[in-house]
């Protein structure tokens, strides 16, 4: 490794490439997706936000599941195939269809790839 650095920084813009390197790989262990403290991404609390306005539904939480993880450089264009709802009202059938075709709509899916569920109750 040590002959390796040295060769890259003997280089002409090795010293360029040596920082790209170590930028990409900085990259790479940040959190992507801009999780948050609730363990949401951004867009999941934007979906869950917007879910949790339907009548009926109450608190909710959204997990979105892509085809492929996120570049290194925080790529947006990723395909969502599917994603899990969990809300307080989803015990009613009729939220939980509500919930599930508000998600179809909003993420591009199909009813088969969105799940509901009911929120487990407060002792």
């Amino acid at each position: 490794m040590k002959n390796w650095l040295e060769k890259l920084r003997a280089v002409k813009g090795g010293g360029f490439i040596l920082l790209a390197v170590c930028c990409a790989a900085a990259a790479l262990l940040l959190p992507l997706g801009g999780s948050t403290s609730s363990g949401m991404t951004e867009e999941e609390q934007r979906l869950s936000a917007t879910l949790s306005r339907i009548a009926g539904a109450g608190e909710t939480r959204v997990s979105i599941f892509y085809a492929q993880p996120a570049s290194a450089f925080g790529s947006v264009n990723r395909e969502v195939i599917g994603a899990v709802i969990v809300a307080r009202g989803a015990g009613d059938v009729r939220v939980r269809l509500d919930l599930c075709r508000a998600a179809e709509a909003l993420l591009g899916l199909s009813a088969r790839q969105v799940e509901v569920f009911p929120m487990e109750e407060d002792p």
